[in-house]
């Protein structure tokens, strides 16, 4: 069985490289280098060991929630459906997939970002309630491929939980940075090396994060896993 996973740099593993103490230039440098760490260590690597399944992986950092529709759509229209099962990771809505053409090709872009691009963008062609209704739907729709094909699939949010307008089958109620910080805590983290909520904040200051990009360490990617377990488990 091949696990297929989707989604952004907590899904890839960016950040497992990091020891305590480690200097952030060599941080970064490890970062850029050490792939096969992360496959190894990443929740997605300890599940993939623990079920005996293949793992290839599509989680990118810094990558929207539209870069991984767009990958998931190649992939299974080129590959066959048998044998495959589904773990895709639901990254921040303030981010998307454009076409820059000073750069010639596509990117990834943070609606935080002080970039005037990433500005205007937001401002003006960005509404959370429609997101939220486009994002949900894609969801539903990829719930029918999925059971058209008998592919088991389930979803995860990475690290806030959204209000759905739909009824998503198989979506985890609650987010992984929630879950390994505080249930009662609402607030949220876009992911862009800040301490923007106070759900990062205790991340970091219980070291379940690295304190340079604040992505989760190795040890903290096994209690990933634990979480993911029971419930990727009971839809095979």
């Amino acid at each position: 069985m091949k696990l297929i996973t989707f989604g952004c740099s907590w899904t890839k593993g960016i950040g497992i490289p990091y020891e305590k103490g480690m200097p952030k230039k060599e941080y970064l440098e490890v970062t850029r280098t050490q792939q096969d760490v992360m496959d190894k260590h990443s929740f997605r690597g300890i599940l993939s060991e623990r079920l005996n399944f293949e793992n290839i992986n599509y989680a990118r950092g810094g990558t929207s929630n539209q870069a991984q529709e767009r990958l998931a759509t190649k992939y299974f229209n080129t590959h066959p459906p048998e044998g495959r099962v589904v773990l895709w990771g639901i990254t921040s809505i303030l981010r998307n997939e454009l076409f820059v053409r000073s750069k010639g090709r596509t990117c990834n872009i943070f609606f935080s970002d002080d970039d005037s691009h990433a500005k205007y963008y937001r401002d003006n062609f960005f509404d959370e309630k429609t997101e939220l209704e486009r994002l949900g739907n894609m969801m539903v729709h990829w719930n029918k491929f999925f059971e058209a094909h008998k592919i088991p699939n389930l979803w995860f949010q990475t690290f806030n939980t959204y209000r759905f307008p739909q009824k998503i089958d198989r979506l985890l109620p609650k987010d992984l940075l929630t879950h390994i910080t505080h249930p009662s805590i609402r607030d949220f983290h876009q992911s862009d090396w800040r301490l923007d909520s106070k759900r990062i904040t205790q991340a970091k200051n219980k070291e379940l994060v690295n304190p340079y990009s604040l992505h989760p360490t190795k040890e903290t990617h096994i209690k990933l896993a634990d979480i993911l377990e029971k419930p990727l488990r009971e839809i095979l």
